[in-house]
C-alpha cells in the first residue's frame, strides 16, 4: 500500500476518495468490508462514502436505488447488467446474514469468483456490510483490501467513528497483514489510525430507508408464509391419522381456498353437513391455513 500525499487538511472523505481513485487508475477493483454491531453505522458509513465518492468522481448523487443491494441475487444481477460504469461502486448489505452462515459463505464465495473472473476489468468496487468478517470464509477475506471497523457515533458531532485497516498480503505465505494508511502532510508522514463519517444526506437517507423498509417487509412476510407451509404440512399430516375421511375431504377442500358453500355443492351434501366436518375439524385443533382459518373460527 503506498502513501497518499494530502496537501492540506483532512477533509471527510478526501484520503479515502484519492487512494480509491488510485487503485482504479492501476486497473484495480475494490472490495470493502465494514463490520461492527447492530446500530453501529456500517449502513451509512457506507452510504456516506459513495456519496462523498460520486460527488468526487461523477459529480452527482450516489444511486442508491439501483446500488444498494440487500441480496445476494439482486448483487449478481447488477454486477452482469453490463449498465455498470468505471469507476461505480455497489453496496451489499448484511441481509445476506439471513442465510444460513455455512450457506451464506458458499453463496458469498460465488460472489467473489465473478469479481475476480468477470469483474476487474470493469474497475468497480463492492463495499460489504457485515456483522463480523468471519461471516466471509478464508478465501474471501483473503481478497477484502480493506476492512472498515466501526467503533462508536458521536451523537453530539453527527459522525461514526471508524478503524480503517487495509490488506497487505504476503503472496508467498498466504498470510495477511492489516495495517493504517500512511499519508503525506506536507512533508510529515503520518498513520490514520481513525476516520469520520458523518451522516448521508437527506435525500439520500430517505431512499435508502425506503429500500431497507421494503425488503424487511418482504423478508417478513416470506418468513411468515413459509412457517404457514410447515404449519399447513404438519396439519395435513395430523389430519390423516385423526378425522374421518368426509371431514379430511372438506378439511383439504378449505384448504384449497374453497368456502363452506362451494364444498357443500361440489360434494353434493347439505351445507349443515359441511358445518359440522368444520366443527369436527375445528374440535380437533387443526387450524393453519389463513383462509380455511375464516370458516373454521366462524
Amino acid at each position: 500500500m503506498g502513501i497518499i500525499n494530502i496537501n492540506s487538511g483532512f477533509k471527510e472523505g478526501e484520503v479515502m476518495n484519492k487512494w480509491i481513485n488510485n487503485r482504479f487508475l492501476r486497473n484495480k477493483n475494490i472490495l470493502i468490508a465494514i463490520t461492527g454491531s447492530t446500530g453501529s453505522g456500517k449502513s451509512y458509513t457506507s452510504q456516506r462514502i459513495s456519496e462523498l465518492w460520486y460527488w468526487f468522481k461523477f459529480g452527482k448523487e450516489f444511486p442508491t436505488e439501483t446500488h444498494t443491494c440487500f441480496s445476494v441475487g439482486e448483487l449478481m444481477k447488477l454486477l452482469s447488467s453490463g449498465t455498470l460504469k468505471k469507476g461505480e461502486i455497489i453496496i451489499f448489505e448484511e441481509a445476506g446474514a439471513n442465510l444460513g452462515a455455512l450457506d451464506f459463505q458458499h453463496q458469498i464465495s460465488k460472489v467473489f469468483t465473478y469479481v475476480l473472473q468477470s469483474f476487474r476489468s470493469m474497475n468497480v468496487g463492492v463495499i460489504f456490510n457485515l456483522p463480523v468478517l468471519t461471516m466471509l470464509n478464508k478465501t474471501a477475506r483473503l481478497l477484502i483490501h480493506a476492512h472498515f471497523i466501526t467503533i462508536g457515533i458521536d451523537f453530539d458531532r453527527k459522525v461514526c467513528k471508524i478503524k480503517p485497516l487495509f490488506h497487505q498480503l504476503n503472496q508467498q505465505m498466504g498470510k495477511s497483514y492489516w495495517k493504517y494508511m500512511r499519508v503525506n502532510v506536507k512533508g510529515d508522514i503520518v498513520a490514520l489510525e481513525r476516520f469520520n463519517y458523518g451522516i448521508p444526506s437527506k435525500s439520500l437517507v430517505e431512499i435508502y430507508e425506503k429500500k431497507k423498509f421494503k425488503f424487511v417487509s418482504e423478508l417478513s412476510k416470506e418468513f411468515s408464509d413459509k412457517l404457514d407451509r410447515i404449519e399447513e404440512k404438519e396439519q395435513k399430516k395430523l389430519a390423516r391419522k385423526d378425522l374421518p375421511e368426509k371431514a379430511m375431504i372438506t378439511f383439504n377442500m378449505l384448504k384449497d381456498g374453497k368456502n363452506p358453500k362451494q364444498i357443500a355443492e361440489e360434494r353434493g351434501v347439505s351445507l349443515t353437513t359441511i358445518y359440522d366436518s368444520i366443527k369436527l375439524i375445528k374440535k380437533k385443533g387443526f387450524v393453519s391455513h389463513k383462509k380455511q382459518n375464516e370458516f373454521i373460527t366462524q
